[in-house]
């Protein structure tokens, strides 16, 4: 994504979850109906492949922050 995309997703994204009073399942909806926009613009494959990216990098984030 360019830096102009970014801007613009972040800014719907912030717009998006404030009007929601910032409720998790509110951006779990945004991320879900954010892919399946994905899917109809490009296929089920490519969003499929996009979220399974973002999983891994949350995972790898997760496991270098976790403590016993």
């Amino acid at each position: 994504m360019t830096s102009d995309q970014d801007d613009r997703a972040l800014e719907a994204v912030t717009e998006a979850l404030s009007q929601a009073r910032h409720d998790p399942a509110a951006c779990a909806a945004l991320m879900r109906l954010a892919g399946q926009a994905l899917a109809r613009l490009t296929s089920h494959d490519r969003a499929c492949q996009v979220h399974a990216g973002l999983a891994r990098r949350h995972a790898e984030r997760a496991a270098r922050c976790w403590r016993p």
